[in-house]
Formats: structure tokens, sequence, C-alpha cells
């Protein structure tokens, strides 16, 4: 769902940037826990290593990570993050061309 072009954008972006205000990118190597496929993820990916994020491909080498952005309710979203065990989620919602997030991130440990 989030391969519609403003919403990728947008959450790209907002997701690469709330993920370097919580976490230490350097000492913070992202494992994905799915293959990471479509150009939502190789996106987000890009992003989140010009942020300086390491990704690494096995288990026990970094944190569990996964993003999914999940369709609710008319034009509204549910970006949810997962890095190790911190949970990120926030609403998106797309009006037209445009994407904006509709309140804060929820962070829960």
């Amino acid at each position: 769902m989030a391969d519609r072009d403003p919403l990728r954008r947008a959450v790209v972006e907002d997701v690469a940037d709330g993920m370097s205000r919580i976490f230490e990118a350097a000492d913070t190597t992202l494992v994905p826990s799915r293959a990471m496929t479509g150009s939502f993820d190789a996106a987000l990916m890009a992003a989140l290593r010009a942020k300086g994020f390491p990704v690494a491909v096995s288990v026990g080498r970094g944190k569990a990570f996964d993003c999914r952005v999940d369709p609710l309710e008319g034009n509204m979203y549910r970006v949810t993050v997962h890095v190790g065990d911190t949970e990120l989620s926030r609403l998106w919602v797309l009006d037209g061309a445009t994407a904006y997030s509709g309140g804060a991130w929820a962070r829960r440990e």
C-alpha cells in the first residue's frame, strides 16, 4: 500500500528521520525480519543507510527490524516500525497528492 508515491516518499523520510532521533545510527545495526522487496522497502533501506544505519543479514548481529504501512479506513494508514523490542507507530493521511502525519510517533518498549 505504501507504494503510492506521495505516501511512500513522506513515510520513508519520516521513518528515517524519526529513527535517527531515537537510535544512535552507527551503533544500531538493523537486521530485516523479512525480505525487503518492493519500491517502499528499497527506498526505506536506502534512506536508513544514508542516515548511517548499518544493515546486516544474519540474526544476532543487530536488532530485528521491520516497517509496515497498513491501510485503516478511507485515506488513513498506520505506519508501524519495530527495532528490536521497540515499536514506533504513527498515523498517516493521504489526501490526493499530499501525505501528512496524523499525529506524533507513539513509542512502546
